[in-house]
């Protein structure tokens, strides 16, 4: 049953206005949105080598990207750039381009400049523990966005919870295709975060005997996605052969939207994880397959960052993980979802139709907010 629009609008604006009183809250503490805080004894000496105290003097702070390609990697480092100027600090910020290798040795350089706050974006935990030790010993503050994992010597990890995202965006997927057919994965080896999200998605679909799950491990580019996705159509040209496709992320994802799209099957299924700006055009592209994602505040991930090393600096306790909200965007819910995350004005700056979006697409559903809660507060 459709819902009134004046029902979706109240519930919309009582849910933006719950959100952000929890946001104001939580600007005032590390515990929140949702934290996992640490045992007794968890501030950020916990994990220091013994007697190497954090250096002082003026913030001079270097922002290690692994990369820059899209809405998540930028927001988060704008999010941490913001908070750390208003702090009074000077900011550096470097990108690896994609590249493991590269991202280390631009730590060390920054670490070897003489920055005193170091934010790494991205990479692998085992990768990065011997460089994150060396500038702990230095008594540089170390914090990590977005790696899913506490690496030793970093005073905390923040980010979305990435078994919940994952779990969240493979649940919608699976019912749009209704728990049957060929699925096909992408996701990028190695890559941690992806590998959780796609461990995830592996343990529902064992659940579920009548979906057949095909694993297409890929890259990071968009272009090899579509031709991957061009070469699984070509296969499989009839209708019904094909039920699903899984993205670990949404720009790797625009690829297969894309190659979907060009062969006329939009009675394929595609859901990801992000809910970057450009996710929305393709939402509501004209054959369009792509069903759902799900948005995480990138931003909020970098300010949350950026205050857990300022906390840890001046001596107040950081809970270990430190995780955001996050929620799932479908046709029939993504313009409060879109603004919830990026304000009113993200239809100029994604160039969409506000009112076309209403008439086509009636906003019944609505947007749920999730997050782990522990126990500890």
């Amino acid at each position: 049953m459709k819902r009134p629009a004046t029902s979706v609008a109240r519930r919309t604006a009582v849910l933006a206005a719950t959100l952000s009183g929890l946001l104001l809250a939580s600007s005032c503490s590390l515990n929140g949105p949702v934290t996992d805080a640490a045992a007794a004894g968890s501030g950020p000496a916990a994990s220091a080598p013994a007697g190497v105290p954090f250096q002082r003097g003026p913030l001079k702070v270097g922002i290690a990207a692994r990369e820059i390609v899209n809405d998540y990697n930028r927001d988060i480092i704008a999010g941490a750039d913001a908070a750390f100027r208003a702090a009074g600090g000077t900011v550096t910020t470097t990108n690896a381009g994609g590249d493991a290798t590269k991202q280390i040795n631009n730590i060390q350089t920054l670490v070897n400049s003489g920055v005193n706050v170091l934010l790494i974006e991205l990479g692998d935990p085992a990768q990065l523990s011997p460089v994150v030790a060396q500038a702990r010993a230095k008594g540089v503050v170390v914090v990590t966005a977005g790696v899913g994992s506490t690496v030793p010597g970093a005073v905390t990890d923040v980010g979305g919870d990435e078994d919940l995202m994952a779990e969240m965006m493979s649940r919608s997927l699976l019912d749009a295709m209704g728990y049957r057919g060929d699925l096909y994965a992408f996701w990028v080896p190695g890559a941690p975060l992806l590998e959780t999200r796609l461990r995830i998605l592996k343990a529902m679909v064992a659940d579920y005997p009548q979906v057949r799950l095909h694993l297409q491990p890929s890259g990071f580019s968009p272009a090899r996605v579509q031709s991957q996705m061009q070469a699984v159509l070509t296969a499989h040209p009839d209708r019904g052969s094909i039920a699903g496709v899984w993205g670990a992320f949404d720009q790797m994802t625009s690829g297969a939207v894309q190659a979907i799209q060009q062969a006329d099957r939009s009675e394929i299924a595609v859901a990801s994880i992000d809910g970057d700006r450009a996710t929305f055009p393709m939402l509501y592209a004209a054959n369009s397959p792509f069903v759902a994602t799900v948005v995480q505040n990138a931003q909020r991930i970098g300010t949350l960052a950026a205050q857990a090393a300022l906390d840890a600096r001046d001596g107040r306790p950081v809970a270990t993980s430190i995780f955001t909200t996050a929620w799932v965007a479908t046709r029939s819910n993504g313009i409060a979802a879109a603004e919830l995350r990026y304000g009113d004005g993200v239809w100029t700056d994604v160039k969409l139709d506000r009112a076309r979006i209403e008439r086509e697409w009636p906003q019944d559903q609505q947007v749920v907010v999730m997050q782990p809660v522990s126990p500890r507060g």
